[in-house]
């Protein structure tokens, strides 16, 4: 009997890993099913969610599925290291990790000494006093009483009727909270929350409460809930389930970063940063005696710094500007941009103000040091348009100067350890409902051409921009955590002039892993979407979004090109072709065929010189005789209407035709 090779092994053991990680997908698809229909009842998935959020939705579904009792899960060596020994016998959960692979994990109650004493609850005066502090952390006011005059923003009030009792109160409150501090909402009207909160944005909020209040110990009994399909839908061609699934996800992310604030509110009996300005506390902004401030002082200081920016736009040259290219006073809002004021001090000093640390202002990318060891502002005169990280969190700006002002035409935030800008996406959290609703994703280059893409087609697909960086690997995990890459693709609309170009057949090599179509926009030269939207309206982006290539063929009539000249001369055409087969050799398998046949079209040569030069490029070491290298590739007759898509000239930036070319 032949022993496995150790290889062997190892392929064997991660393809049965693979295996059981798309059974564990298929558990929690199910379990999704059951949740839109209501076998599995709303409040129950809440309380999983609850006690297990912060392991992912998908394994929500999972544990509730595997061991409904459960409350505290852990892997073997956590329990170990909390000083508890998982018992003898005891079979452990399957949840998926962070990498989407298998993981046992076990519930506390399979542990020794499994007793575990009651959880410590609050009254709901007590969890008011927290929520209030919260409030008072993003600088929002509670007037419950009315007893004294509020003079400051209308938009930073929250007023809580006084005839509410204390479990009322509290519950309206932390609804509130809810819609502020998902990015994008807005607290619902004074006296007219009945009407103002229904439907899906009032589950959402609610759900939020939920946690919020069950996370403090408060008893969550009185909140009830709608069927899901009455706010979910049920029509199969709107994807209820995806849309479910992002709910449920936007749920748990609103609510962690809840948890995550009250969890770093200072205590009770630390002063105020306001003197006696009524409840007003700092959330958490980290020490000067801190060599590296926290990650939620960044996030506050960024919270503070978005507010800064987005009160000065109004009285800036930036909204004209705006409105004169097509991105109307409405939109400004709806994506909440800025303007950063021109004085070297204007944030920096506003900052101060608040209670922030020079440190963490700097440590935030906001501002710099000069010569003279000041700080001083890293974004002046520009219009701002604000980064936000999966949770929605504000973690990083981009800059764009006026037209003729110094400096480059966008200026980003530098890295920090909240802000990395290879995985960061301006537009993907805004975006995400539709990604994961079936719009593809249109990779663009700057914000105003990702608003653009927005304005002009809401529906689909959506657009994302870089920050200023070249495609990664990380940039793509980001999109696939939203949608299906295989099945949706990805389509690249960098600019059309030389520098768009060179980046869009550099991003070759990363979007080839991609097995969905890749295509690309062609562009006429130093023209962007943003471009075509001032001069065309939103019909120009539309048309343009229709201009599309695929991106192998672009990349292998660009090598063609630069290795072949003008293809006079037969060895011309041959270094041609050594040229595009080299690329055609990592191409995936449907496309080679049709790669082949082009690059016989555009050379003039026959199909088997081709194939033979992608046989040898396949197999540099093995000389490959034509006629069997034919045979191993076969490909379409060179003749007929099946061939025209494949075997014809591709409108490649250089040749297009006059009327494609237009803008």
């Amino acid at each position: 009997m032949t022993t496995p090779s150790a290889p062997d092994e190892e392929a064997r053991q991660a393809e049965e890993r693979q295996r059981r990680a798309e059974i564990l997908h298929g558990i929690s698809e199910h379990e999704l099913g059951r949740l839109h229909a209501g076998d599995l009842p709303w409040e129950q998935w809440l309380a999983s969610a609850h006690r297990h959020g912060h392991l992912g939705f998908a394994n929500t579904l999972l544990i509730g599925a595997q061991r409904p009792s459960a409350t505290d899960v852990r892997s073997y060596e956590e329990w170990k290291a909390q000083g508890r020994q998982v018992a003898r016998g005891e079979t452990g959960m399957r949840i998926l990790s962070r990498g989407g692979m298998p993981r046992p994990v076990f519930d506390i109650a399979q542990t020794s000494r499994s007793s575990q004493g009651p959880a410590a609850s609050l009254t709901p005066a007590q969890v008011m006093k927290q929520l209030h502090r919260l409030a008072a952390g993003l600088e929002l006011y509670v007037d419950r009483d009315q007893s004294w005059t509020y003079t400051g923003r209308p938009e930073r009030r929250i007023v809580i009727p006084a005839e509410l009792d204390d479990e009322q109160a509290t519950t309206l409150l932390a609804h509130q909270l809810a819609h502020i501090l998902r990015r994008g909402d807005r607290p619902d009207p004074a006296g007219e929350e009945p009407t103002a909160c229904h439907g899906v944005r009032r589950v959402r909020a609610d759900s939020i409460a939920y946690l919020v209040l069950a996370h403090l110990g408060m008893d969550t009994s009185h909140l009830s809930f709608p069927p899901v399909q009455g706010w979910a839908g049920t029509d199969p061609r709107a994807n209820p389930q995806a849309a479910l699934k992002t709910v449920c996800e936007d749920v748990l992310s609103v609510a962690g970063r809840t948890r995550r604030h009250l969890d770093t509110l200072p205590s009770a009996s630390e002063p105020s940063r306001a003197g006696g300005e009524p409840n007003v506390v700092q959330l958490s902004p980290g020490s000067s005696d801190s060599t590296s401030p926290s990650v939620d002082a960044l996030l506050a200081v960024h919270l503070d710094a978005h507010a800064f920016y987005e009160e000065h736009l109004p009285g800036s040259w930036a909204p004209s500007y705006l409105a004169e290219r097509g991105f109307t006073v409405d939109i400004q809002a709806l994506w909440q941009l800025g303007y950063a004021p021109q004085d070297r001090h204007s944030l920096i000093d506003h900052l101060r103000g608040l209670g922030h640390s020079d440190e963490t202002v700097i440590a935030a990318g906001l501002a710099r040091r000069g010569r003279d060891g000041e700080p001083y502002d890293v974004f002046r005169d520009r219009i701002l348009f604000p980064l936000r990280n999966p949770d929605g969190a504000v973690v990083g700006f981009i800059g764009r100067r006026p037209d003729e002002g110094p400096g480059p035409k966008y200026l980003n935030s530098p890295e920090t350890s909240v802000f990395r800008k290879s995985e960061l996406l301006f537009g993907l959290y805004e975006g995400r409902g539709r990604l994961a609703r079936g719009s593809r994703p249109i990779i663009v280059e700057g914000p105003l051409d990702a608003i653009a893409v927005d304005l002009a087609a809401p529906g689909n697909p959506v657009a994302v921009a870089l920050c200023g960086t070249a495609i990664t690997t990380a940039h793509l995990d980001s999109l696939a955590r939203h949608t299906d890459l295989n099945t949706a693709g990805v389509v690249l609309a960098l600019d059309g002039d030389h520098a768009g170009e060179t980046a869009t057949l550099r991003a070759w090599t990363t979007l080839a892993q991609v097995t969905g179509p890749v295509e690309v926009l062609c562009l006429s030269s130093d023209v962007d979407l943003a471009d075509i939207l001032h001069d065309q309206g939103c019909a120009g982006v539309c048309e343009a979004l229709h201009l599309m290539v695929p991106l192998a063929d672009l990349v292998v009539d660009a090598s063609i090109e630069r290795s072949g000249g003008t293809l006079e001369f037969a060895e011309h055409r041959l270094a041609a072709v050594r040229a595009a087969t080299s690329l055609i050799a990592r191409m995936r398998a449907p496309q080679i065929a049709r790669q082949v046949a082009r690059v016989a079209t555009r050379t003039g040569l026959d199909t088997t010189t081709v194939t033979a030069a992608l046989a040898s490029a396949i197999s540099p070491d093995m000389a490959s005789d034509p006629t069997t290298a034919a045979e191993d590739f076969p490909l379409p007759p060179l003749a007929g209407p099946t061939l025209d898509p494949a075997g014809t000239r591709t409108p490649h930036r250089a040749n297009q035709p006059q009327q494609q070319r237009r803008r």
